[in-house]
């Protein structure tokens, strides 16, 4: 989830890296911030890397797979790459399957404007988790508008596993709100929740020490959950 410069995701966005071969009859497209990308699993994450969960499953499905994902990503910003940016907004119109896990900058923003957990205040916070939710449901009409394919997304796993109840309370709110969101999208788009909170709860060593990124085998993890739902 941390945050690059501008120019650097810019790079990243044109470079229009692929996992698999360019000739499969599959396309996926991943969109959303560091997670997958796949951030600090090798030096330098340039680009993302083949430990990332969307090149695992387009590994396991023989599928092409475009990540689109930019580091530091808000969900903000998200919704208006997808609205507006023609990079984007081609590579989802030929998606087979879409992988969206977006959020987590959003939720380290409340925390940023909280004084960090021991200041956090779930009044404070409303404004902030209001607009994540109403960008992740834009977000997710805006992809239906543009494919036919399968639309996958994934809610938000505690960073922060240490924190106990001051971050649960928000993060289990946030995730209720994307389990709604789906819920009524699904009566006219082809939408799935895949639980990476559920996934990734008692599991620390998950999370590579220190950081908030998955490890190898977290990534892993997101890819095994996402697997289910892909034909």
């Amino acid at each position: 989830m941390k945050v690059i410069s501008i120019l650097t995701a810019l790079f990243l966005v044109l470079s229009f890296p692929l996992t698999a071969g360019a000739f499969q009859d599959k396309r996926m497209v991943a969109i959303g911030d560091s997670i997958p990308f796949g951030y600090n699993l090798v030096e330098g994450n340039l680009n993302p890397p083949k430990q990332s969960f969307p090149s695992l499953i387009g590994t396991e499905r023989d599928m092409e797979v475009i990540n689109l994902s930019i580091p530091g990503l808000t969900s903000e910003e998200l919704l208006q790459a997808v609205r507006s940016n023609d990079i984007f907004r081609e590579a989802l119109h030929d998606a087979d399957y879409v992988v969206l896990y977006i959020g987590g900058n959003d939720l380290l923003n409340i925390l940023k404007k909280n004084g960090g957990l021991k200041g956090l205040k779930m009044e404070e916070a409303a404004p902030i988790i209001r607009d994540l939710i109403y960008n992740v449901y834009s977000t997710i009409l805006e992809i239906d508008q543009l494919t036919g394919g399968k639309i996958l997304v994934y809610n938000i796993y505690n960073p922060y596993p240490a924190a106990g109840e001051k971050l649960s309370t928000p993060l289990s709110y946030i995730n209720q709100q994307y389990a709604s969101v789906i819920k009524l999208l699904q009566h006219f788009a082809s939408v799935k929740l895949i639980d990476a909170h559920k996934a990734f709860e008692g599991k620390p060593k998950l999370i590579i020490e220190g950081d908030v990124h998955p490890t190898t085998e977290g990534q892993e993890i997101l890819a095994e959950i996402g697997l289910k739902h892909i034909d």
